[in-house]
């Protein structure tokens, strides 16, 4: 045997895979924070998806769901091409995108998933891509942290911001709410932050590949919903910034530079919005009207009765409060606004790039949306991430402050905890809210074993009309088995000609229904214009029209769900949720037993209509 070979074991070949093996183990040892982050926000996001039973209790969902039942193939090109078409979902209230994902992921999956044949199961595939598509934006949020820290001095720093970031969109109740509805939102939000990590990438190097990617990114943004549009803005920021600085007398030579560089993201962007959105062209008309109504709904501008609750409300302190309070628990939340403050400060001060290209998005959207007459707490769901984000990156500001090693020590980790331990405290708790009935079932299955079949229960106009439909004790019951009278308590001029067959309704009805707070939450709040509604309330929940409380509905934890006036027990304004926040998987549905039976002419005068 030559003495003189080397071992087997020192080959060239096996120091090589050894040192594969070492870079393997070091990137799954660098990737395992963010994968447990990744862990436990599934945990959180999968957890009770079906968590109305099956019933479609969300009405955006439920719209989506309709318009992707009503899609067929067309019979030829010429059928395509029409506003006829089948493929045309006819709503453009919101985007295309979200419609034709849906339909395409059942038609891929049903020949793999039975279950899924039926369209009453679509929600089983829909609620599980919502989820997905929160994940992902999780992912990103910890990209963009990473990008917005590149140096080799900042890349410990950057972990950290980026980790924390992750953490706490992770634990954000508003996401981890929303990520069990297939709406628009979850869809939104991660194309809004792949638009921005993209951009970042873009204004650090530019070249064609980005800028087809930035390009797809932004028009299926634009194809998910409408209101993507300030995006534009990072665009521009982010070309203006990867453009070669000019001397000041070219500036708008420069600009110019910028523009042309962008102009191949843009057409990208708006070939994307028309292959996924395609009848925004081809029915040009639904289109325009579907988005002008939306938008005057926005301003307010076009009354609706879902929006009468934010009557009175404050421009900026209500949204600020509410996705403060309730979007993300208040210690993350003031974190959040306050890292928004700071990088304000920051950028009024210093002007750096990261900042600005930060700014032009949560900068227009923030202020569009805080001006706003409707001011639904979801609203503000693509801009949490960032919210998320600024949080992060204050707290591991003032960590970094200049202390003796062991306060310091203390500094560095105990402000994040605190706050990242409160909002998971916070998300256990709302997500354990969802291993108990939905308000609805629990309220349905009252009416069915207490109020005889027959019964003539009166519900309310505008909201859901209970009981739903379902099999209780072995024998399947629907509202059929009862005598609905509805209440058009909304209708105007609020008088005794709209109160007089309103009051022979009551009269005669043995139970009064109210699924959620939609009214009695809203119409107090425009006396002027409800004023007789406003008094109906009043007297309800004071049990002065013959009727008495028997069955008071919601899930588990009721701080969640809490009383607001006229209900006795109220709780103070500033605890008080948005209505957005809790009508869809946690309302509070009332039951009202018609005890006195008084006469309509009674009612009317209690209500002051008669002598």
């Amino acid at each position: 045997m030559d003495q003189s070979a080397p071992p087997a074991l020192s080959s060239p070949r096996h120091a090589t895979g050894k040192a594969r093996l070492r870079s393997w183990g070091k990137r799954l040892y660098q990737a395992l924070p963010i994968l447990l982050i990744l862990a436990v926000a599934a945990a959180l996001r999968f957890w009770v998806l079906n968590w109305d039973d099956g019933h479609w209790l969300h009405p955006d969902e439920r719209q989506i769901f309709f318009r992707v039942e009503d899609l067929g193939w067309p019979s030829s090109l010429s059928e395509a091409l029409s506003p006829d078409s089948p493929l045309n979902p006819h709503f453009f209230s919101y985007g295309s995108l979200p419609i034709y994902l849906l339909k395409l992921a059942i038609t891929l999956l049903k020949p793999l998933w039975p279950a899924i044949r039926e369209n009453p199961n679509m929600h089983m595939i829909a609620r599980p891509l919502a989820a997905l598509f929160d994940l992902g934006t999780i992912y990103l949020v910890y990209r963009l942290a990473r990008k917005l820290h590149p140096a080799p001095d900042a890349q410990k720093r950057g972990r950290w911001i980026a980790l924390l970031a992750a953490a706490f969109v992770t634990v954000a109740v508003l996401h981890v709410q929303i990520a069990h509805f297939y709406t628009v939102d979850p869809l939104l939000t991660f194309f809004v932050m792949l638009v921005l990590t993209l951009a970042v990438g873009v204004r650090e190097q530019s070249g064609w590949r980005r800028a087809v990617a930035l390009g797809t990114a932004l028009g299926l943004a634009l194809a998910t919903k409408i209101s993507a549009a300030p995006l534009f803005l990072v665009v521009v920021v982010a070309y203006l910034q990867a453009t070669p600085g000019a001397p000041s007398n070219s500036v708008m030579r420069h600009a110019w530079l910028a523009v042309r560089r962008m102009i191949p993201v843009l057409l990208v962007a708006a070939a994307l919005f028309f292959i996924v959105q395609p009848y925004a062209l081809l029915d040009p008309l639904t289109f325009l009207e579907d988005t002008g109504i939306e938008a005057e709904i926005a301003r307010g501008t076009y009354d609706v009765p879902y929006t009468i609750q934010y009557a009175g409300t404050l421009p900026f302190i209500y949204t600020i409060w509410q996705n403060a309070f309730w979007g993300l628990s208040l210690p993350l939340g003031l974190a959040a606004w306050a890292g928004l403050v700071a990088l304000v400060i920051q950028w009024l001060r210093h002007g750096s790039r990261s900042d600005t290209l930060l700014l032009s998005w949560i900068g227009p959207y923030v202020i569009l949306n805080g001006l706003l007459y409707a001011k639904h707490l979801r609203y503000m769901l693509p801009v949490t991430p960032v919210l998320c984000l600024l949080a992060a990156r204050l707290l591991v500001q003032i960590a970094e402050r200049r202390h003796p090693a062991v306060i310091r020590r203390l500094l560095s980790s105990l402000p994040a905890a605190l706050v990242l331990l409160s909002a998971l405290t916070y998300a256990l708790l709302f997500s354990s809210l969802y291993a108990s009935p939905h308000s609805w079932v629990s309220a349905s299955e009252w009416i069915y074993r207490n109020v005889p079949v027959g019964s003539t229960l009166a519900v309310e106009d505008w909201d859901r009309a209970l009981p739903l439909s379902f099999e209780v004790d072995g024998r399947y019951r629907s509202s059929g088995q009862y005598l609905q009278l509805l209440l058009p308590l909304y209708d105007e001029p609020d008088d005794v000609v709209k109160w007089e067959p309103v009051a022979a309704d009551l009269a005669a009805s043995d139970y009064i229904v109210i699924a959620t707070r939609r009214l009695y939450g809203s119409m107090p709040r425009v006396p002027d214009r409800y004023p007789v509604a406003t008094r109906y309330y009043d007297l309800l929940f004071a049990g002065e029209l013959g009727f008495e409380l028997e069955g008071e509905f919601t899930r588990p934890p009721t701080w969640l769900n809490p009383r607001i006036p006229p209900l006795a027990g109220a709780a103070p304004g500033l605890l008080r949720p948005d209505e957005s926040f809790l009508v869809y998987d946690h309302p509070r549905a009332l039951v009202f037993r018609n005890v006195e039976h008084l006469p309509d002419k009674e009612l009317l005068r209690r209500l002051g209509l008669e002598d």
